[in-house]
């Protein structure tokens, strides 16, 4: 790894993955799949994704999955490679198929990703082995950037079944962007907000 922490960035150091591997058993659909105002959210994640990534990753259970098809030429589907695994192993999937030596990784079900604070945590990121938001003791591992070399220490922790992020973050080289410096981008932290449940879809729409 290379580069000065909090400068400017190549954008062609980085990929984007959407994670959308989950089952989505409280709203009993894919998460993915679900509307906001005519759209659904996985739609509205790749357009933002698209506007600042060359290339994205989508992030899929099994080759069944019905997220699967022909999203344009800068979009790759790809299937859990350790199925099974949960985020730890989305992340992993993410990290091997990337061609870029940086991955910022985002889950499916945060229909409101802050461009700009997405450009932040780039712009944190050479140098670092990930680039993690933090807000007071809570931290959101998946709206945040990772370097491929941590892949090793991924699938050793995906093979013994230890797959806490918080465990796997905690013994690599993280930046934590703190609570002030996402308020300069995202007062509002929409984009860390996340839809579990029927009431959390009806706060969205």
């Amino acid at each position: 790894m290379s580069g000065k922490p909090g400068g400017d960035y190549d954008k062609r150091d980085f990929s984007a993955a959407i994670l959308a591997g989950g089952i989505g058993k409280r709203l009993g659909t894919n998460k993915a799949l679900l509307e906001i105002e005519g759209r659904t959210m996985l739609d509205r994640i790749m357009e933002k994704m698209l506007e600042v990534f060359p290339y994205v990753l989508l992030v899929v259970k099994d080759e069944d999955s019905p997220l699967s098809g022909d999203y344009g030429p800068r979009v790759e589907v790809v299937a859990d490679l350790l199925p099974g695994k949960g985020p730890l192993g989305g992340i992993y999937t993410a990290l091997e198929h990337s061609p870029a030596p940086y991955v910022f990784v985002m889950a499916c079900d945060m229909p409101y990703p802050n461009l700009e604070l997405v450009r932040r945590l780039l712009s944190e990121a050479p140098g670092r082995e990930a680039v993690i938001p933090r807000r007071g003791p809570y931290i959101e591992p998946l709206f945040a950037v990772y370097h491929r070399d941590t892949r090793p220490r991924i699938k050793k922790r995906l093979e013994a079944d230890d797959l806490k992020i918080h465990d796997f973050i905690d013994e690599i080289d993280a930046r934590f962007l703190e609570e002030e410096d996402i308020c300069g981008c995202d007062p509002d932290f929409r984009s860390f907000f996340n839809i579990n449940t029927p009431e959390d879809l009806k706060k969205a729409h």
